[in-house]
């Protein structure tokens, strides 16, 4: 009878701590995706001030309306696209983060079982002592992997923004310069 008591009280303790667990990697989640909003945002603001800049010292790099008129929906296509790449990117990031979060809950539950199997105090410190340098390994491993995703979103996020900044200053570069 005591063994029930202590063996739900164990079970009480941890399915607290997978609770726990889980809300901290609903925060982590969603302050990952909170800051990249805002760093999305703080990029989109200051595309759009270049682009802005560009279009009011550059009207005269326009032969007629239409030119001034295509260029601006070239850059506004340029951002969205942009965008959208960007919001892909950051979908797929937090879907990684999830999948991190969720195996390393389940190793952590694993482990909690096993702990409570154990009978002896080595058994337990050999099964936490693994289970730390799984964890070390894992986040070492995973980082590697988040911080080359985050690399390689940005990048094809800016792609669209680069060339058209690079097709407006060749357009500039093209234009007389007024004696």
């Amino acid at each position: 009878m005591a063994a029930a008591k202590k063996t739900k009280k164990a079970t009480e303790q941890v399915e607290a701590a997978m609770a726990a667990g889980k809300e901290t990697v609903e925060t982590v989640v969603k302050a990952t995706t909170e800051a990249a909003t805002k760093g999305y945002e703080k990029a989109f603001a200051m595309t759009q001030e270049q682009v802005q800049a560009a279009v009011k010292n550059g009207t005269d790099a326009f032969k007629g309306y239409e030119d001034m008129v295509s260029f601006g929906k070239d850059n506004v296509e340029a951002v969205m696209v942009s965008g959208t790449i960007l919001a892909k990117g950051i979908q797929d990031l937090n879907e990684m983060f999830f999948g991190l979060a969720q195996a390393s809950l389940e190793n952590s539950v694993n482990a909690s079982k096993a702990i409570m199997a154990c009978e002896t105090v080595p058994e337990m410190v050999e099964i936490q002592n693994d289970l730390a340098r799984e964890n070390y390994n894992t986040f070492l491993s995973e980082g590697r992997k988040v911080s080359d995703m985050s690399a390689k979103v940005a990048e094809k996020a800016l792609e669209p923004i680069t060339h058209r900044v690079n097709t407006t200053v060749e357009k500039f570069a093209k234009q007389p310069i007024a004696a």
